[in-house]
């Protein structure tokens, strides 16, 4: 029990810049999909060869092996170095990220939205109930941008400098899918908020997540 209650530990403040995002997030994302075709159209005109491959490269920081790859490193680099602390902190980081996609997942079967470039793009409960969903109609939420965000979110806690990077990949990955054509922008925003929510959730509620986890006056790197 000893061990348990220091794995929830006690729930810490989200601070309220965090909620105010997911707010603004979730007052945007109705008018969203009402322009989604518009914009995914103004989006898609910045298609090149370049930029499609650039894009191409950036949408694999997204993908739900990749996000949950990174933190297992982070367990497996906390084992080597003999800080357990670090390694049980990887591996709820992982699990954080991996509860984020499955969550993921079960909203695209409930939504069962057809993709920009499926046969009937933009349309809810196609087919519906689609389980399992066919990838032509898993649009909505983005699975990469759910991933992709709580991964992001998680590595800005725990290392606030970089915050801004983390973040900004995470967005670059969430244009990718609307310029690759895969995914309208209400699909990308809606995984944004998703994935953001479930690590503020975790990192506020289990000890675990969080970087300070039982280190006495520890300040970010």
């Amino acid at each position: 029990m000893g061990n348990r209650s220091e794995a929830v530990g006690p729930r810490v403040p989200v601070p309220n810049a965090w909620w105010l995002c997911l707010l603004i997030g979730l007052a945007i994302l109705p008018g969203l999909l009402l322009a989604d075709q518009r914009l995914t159209a103004i989006v898609q005109g910045w298609r090149s060869p370049p930029v499609l491959m650039l894009m191409e490269g950036v949408t694999r920081l997204g993908e739900g092996a990749v996000d949950i790859g990174i933190f297992l490193l982070v367990a497996l680099s906390g084992w080597g170095r003999g800080e357990r602390r670090l390694a049980i902190r990887g591996l709820a980081g992982a699990a954080t990220v991996a509860g984020a996609g499955l969550l993921g997942q079960v909203l695209k079967n409930v939504a069962c939205r057809g993709r920009p470039n499926g046969p009937e793009p933009g349309v809810f409960f196609t087919n519906f109930p689609c389980l399992p969903a066919p990838y032509a109609e898993a649009s909505f939420p983005s699975g990469h941008a759910i991933t992709a965000f709580a991964a992001a979110v998680l590595l800005a806690y725990w290392y606030p400098r970089q915050g801004g990077v983390f973040l900004g990949l995470a967005g670059l990955v969430g244009l990718s899918r609307i310029l690759l054509g895969v995914h309208f922008p209400s699909d990308v925003l809606a995984g944004a908020l998703l994935g953001s929510a479930v690590a503020l959730v975790a990192h506020a509620s289990v000890a675990a997540v969080r970087r300070t986890h039982a280190v006495p006056d520890a300040s970010p790197e």
